[in-house]
């Protein structure tokens, strides 16, 4: 039985590596989705290093990479192995959060638009943002 992507985040083990890897990425300006990911650290290496299946526990917070995959993971974003994994002390300050359910239909929906690449994400986005401004 699949479980529902919220519960999926929330039950997170290695959520602060998942959280850095994110930030990280963004700051890279490169896509948040397993298979971009994926392309972005084999090619930079010249290897296939990662797989899809293991880079999107790492961004769900499932698991975080073994000690070799790690430092890899950790020159190539061209930061120290601990700042991935060890949270400072302005981490542990409590964020809001907001909840939302998601059923089978939405994990679908969004596993699809994250393995789209980035001109199709933004041709979907621009699609909701029309048919959100036609309900208005």
């Amino acid at each position: 039985m699949v479980k529902d992507f919220n519960e999926e985040l929330s039950n997170a083990k290695h959520g602060y590596f998942a959280k850095q890897l994110s930030e990280l990425l963004r700051a890279k300006k490169i896509t948040i989705s397993p298979i971009e990911v994926t392309r972005a650290i084999n090619e930079h290496y010249g290897s296939a290093i990662a797989r899809p299946h293991t880079v999107r526990k790492w961004l769900l917070g499932h698991t975080k990479p073994k000690s070799e995959s790690l430092l890899l993971l950790a020159n190539w974003l061209g930061v120290n192995p601990k700042d991935l994994i060890l949270k400072s002390d302005h981490a542990y300050i409590a964020s809001n959060r907001v909840s939302f359910e998601f059923d089978f239909t939405d994990q679908d929906v969004i596993a699809k638009y994250l393995s789209m690449t980035l001109k199709q994400k933004i041709t979907v986005r621009l699609l909701i943002d029309a048919i959100s401004d036609g309900k208005k």
